[in-house]
């Protein structure tokens, strides 16, 4: 991809691919010198740095009028967008709204950003209807530096079940735990309904309160191994609409 021309004024829109100057252009479909497609090869060119181009890719192939996959990333300022909008089963942009979305806003079934809100969500903040995993966390079953959900899992967690550093819920396990019925070692407290409870949920929860990246990690294997399933489901249910269209 060529550098904008020395001549080209600061701002104005060219070609990425040929360098041709778009002024008067932009709604135009193709560049008039090398054919190239507006939505692929328009920039603009900036001061003290490279110019950046716009990504614009959909999918023709279609799943409930939602196209297959729709990848938007930058802004496009002659098209009115300031940020690019994705929507489709598969979504990845600025913002994101699909089946798997990913963005740094991001909503849909599997929803991984920096603001991820979805079934199961993956985000900086994330919010899940059924699992969360982020630096906060809001859902069913959460995991994260502060945790909120029926499940949660944190450095600060609060659930009807909860355990980390400082946990509280109705059953709760840490070493900074309380609640109704508590596991906190330091403090000689071993409730055996909170054993019984815990016990039931190690597959989601682990063996112990986690400590660490390690243990996190441990503790995220439940909630990822659920967005994987779903992953496989949703990618079966695609196969099967685009082979009866």
């Amino acid at each position: 991809m060529p550098n904008a021309a020395p001549d080209i004024p600061i701002g104005e829109p060219y070609c990425g691919s040929c360098g041709y100057l778009l002024v008067d252009l932009t709604n135009a479909s193709k560049c008039p010198e090398c054919g190239g497609p507006l939505v692929e090869v328009l920039m603009r060119k900036t001061v003290g740095a490279a110019a950046v181009r716009a990504v614009r890719i959909k999918s023709e192939t279609t799943v409930f009028g939602w196209p297959l996959y729709h990848i938007a990333l930058g802004a496009r300022p002659e098209f009115g967008e300031s940020y690019g909008l994705a929507k489709g089963v598969v979504a990845i942009g600025d913002s994101a709204i699909g089946g798997v979305a990913i963005g740094g806003g991001a909503l849909g079934v599997i929803a991984i950003g920096g603001g991820a809100c979805g079934l199961v969500s993956i985000g900086g903040a994330a919010i899940g209807l059924f699992a969360a995993i982020g630096g906060g966390a809001l859902g069913g079953i959460a995991v994260g530096g502060g945790a909120i959900g029926v499940c949660a899992s944190g450095g600060g967690a609060i659930g009807i079940v909860a355990q980390g550093g400082g946990a509280y819920g109705i059953y709760a396990r840490g070493p900074g735990a309380f609640g109704t019925h508590v596991i906190a070692p330091p403090r000689r407290l071993n409730d055996p309904l909170a054993v019984e409870m815990f016990d039931k949920l190690a597959p989601i929860m682990g063996q112990s309160a986690p400590t660490g990246i390690t243990g996190f990690l441990q503790v995220a294997v439940g909630p990822l191994s659920i967005a994987f399933v779903l992953l496989v489901v949703m990618s079966l249910c695609v196969l099967v609409a685009k082979r009866s269209r």
